[in-house]
């Protein structure tokens, strides 16, 4: 076995060694997610993540109604909930001169969890690692692991593992399949040589201030988003709903101007966009941050014994929040083929289920995230003349529990619907 150098390497020491069935890389909600879709099916990994502490990033606050299905069967709904995860029932369309023009919800939708959850992104890493208790057994976390090699075998340089350091000390993680969940900027994927289109590129992108909820029924289990000629600003209940996050959109060319911008005077420029903030018991809370927005997709999930799962595989608009979702459906679907595929021993042939299986679907996510992006977030002066008219669908049943079920990701088939079977034909518990 010989060593790829992705990154700076530690030498003199003798490794720290792990095995299991599969090798992950990269510890957020897409690597922890894969993590507790393989235990769940009986499949031993070992999970390498590069930072110590949960960070808090503004991002991932939304769990769709099938992620919720999904966190269950891997027993960390509970924790979930226990952290305070927030229903959401509806998302409700307002603009600041005609007020209310509707809203779709997921009340009448056939799921077993009837709304999104939302908890802040820290808070779902917490409940994802918390929930690791249980699955001792098959699941090493190794938090702080710095990779910085790949292990190849044999003559056609066979992927077995990856290498690095950890407190310093260098270490060796191998397994039949290496999982590469990290991130958009993922260096597996570039070591296997799996390019990225960038689909579009935005000219805008959205600032990330909180602030207390008001308290008025529209916020109540209940996301808003006014729409306007100055484009995008929504409004995600956090916390219990006691606070809110309030992305809203701003050109890319502006970034330096509104970080510029005093508490008050972007506390001002919020309540001109979002007027329901007005009765907010307080300015704005925490850090501004940006997120740029991205429309990317391989253009294939698996190369050898290399499988991409979450970021590392697509990029998507936070626009309708299916980011975290697809990355968890990625899980669920990949465990499965995993597991068949180590259950017939055809691993090298048998991952590539997983690329006819997910990519398809994931790509249909893509497109009508985009398509929704270009809708709400449209600026100008016929954003306002036209309001009316274009957000006229939030009065047709079928059209609002149509867009319902495509942001609950009911129409995104799990693992189980797929029907995936095992050698003896039998379906994947």
């Amino acid at each position: 076995m010989r060593d790829h150098p992705l990154g700076a390497t530690a030498t003199g020491m003798s490794p720290l060694c792990w095995h299991a069935d599969v090798v992950i890389v990269g510890g957020a909600v897409a690597g922890a997610s894969t993590a507790h879709a393989l235990a769940a099916l009986g499949v031993s990994c070992v999970l390498l993540e590069r930072t110590v502490d949960f960070p808090e990033l503004n991002r991932g606050d939304v769990i769709q109604p099938l992620s919720l299905g999904l966190l269950r069967k891997w027993g960390v709904l509970p924790r979930i909930e226990a952290m305070g995860g927030y229903p959401v029932v509806a998302s409700g369309y307002f603009h600041r001169q005609h007020g209310f023009l509707g809203e779709w919800g997921f009340a009448d939708l056939d799921t077993a969890h009837p709304h999104q959850t939302v908890l802040r992104h820290t808070n779902l890493h917490r409940a994802l690692y918390a929930a690791f208790a249980d699955r001792a057994s098959l699941v090493t976390v190794r938090r702080g692991a710095q990779v910085s090699t790949l292990l190849l075998d044999g003559p056609g340089d066979v992927v077995r593992g990856v290498g690095g350091t950890i407190d310093g000390k260098p270490f060796r993680a191998t397994g039949r399949v290496v999982v590469a969940a990290d991130g958009a900027g993922s260096r597996l994927r570039r070591f296997a040589g799996i390019e990225v289109d960038q689909a579009h590129d935005y000219v805008h992108e959205y600032l990330m201030p909180m602030c207390p909820r008001p308290d008025v029924p529209e916020l109540e289990h209940r996301t808003m988003r006014y729409v306007g000629a100055e484009g995008l600003t929504m409004i995600i209940p956090l916390d219990g709903g006691a606070e809110v996050r309030v992305p809203f959109q701003i050109p890319v060319a502006e970034e330096a101007y509104w970080k510029s911008l005093t508490p008050g005077q972007l506390w001002q420029r919020m309540v001109a966009r979002a007027p329901v903030l007005d009765g907010a018991p307080g300015p704005v809370t925490g850090g501004v941050h940006t997120y740029r927005i991205h429309l990317r997709h391989a253009q294939r999930y698996v190369e050898g014994r290399i499988c991409l799962v979450g970021d590392a595989a697509h990029v998507v608009p936070p626009t309708v929040a299916q980011g975290m979702n697809m990355a968890m459906l990625d899980a669920d679907v990949l465990a499965a083929v995993i597991r068949r595929s180590l259950h017939e021993d055809d691993v090298e042939h048998g991952l590539g289920l997983y690329d006819q299986l997910r990519r398809p679907v994931n790509a249909a996510v893509l497109a009508a995230s985009h398509e929704q992006t270009l809708a709400q977030a449209a600026t100008g002066p016929a954003v306002d003349e036209h309001v009316l008219r274009d957000h006229a669908w939030l009065a047709d049943p079928q059209r609002c529990r149509e867009v319902a079920e495509r942001v609950a990701g009911l129409r995104n088939p799990t693992a189980e619907q797929l029907g995936i079977l095992d050698s003896q034909g039998e379906t994947l518990p």
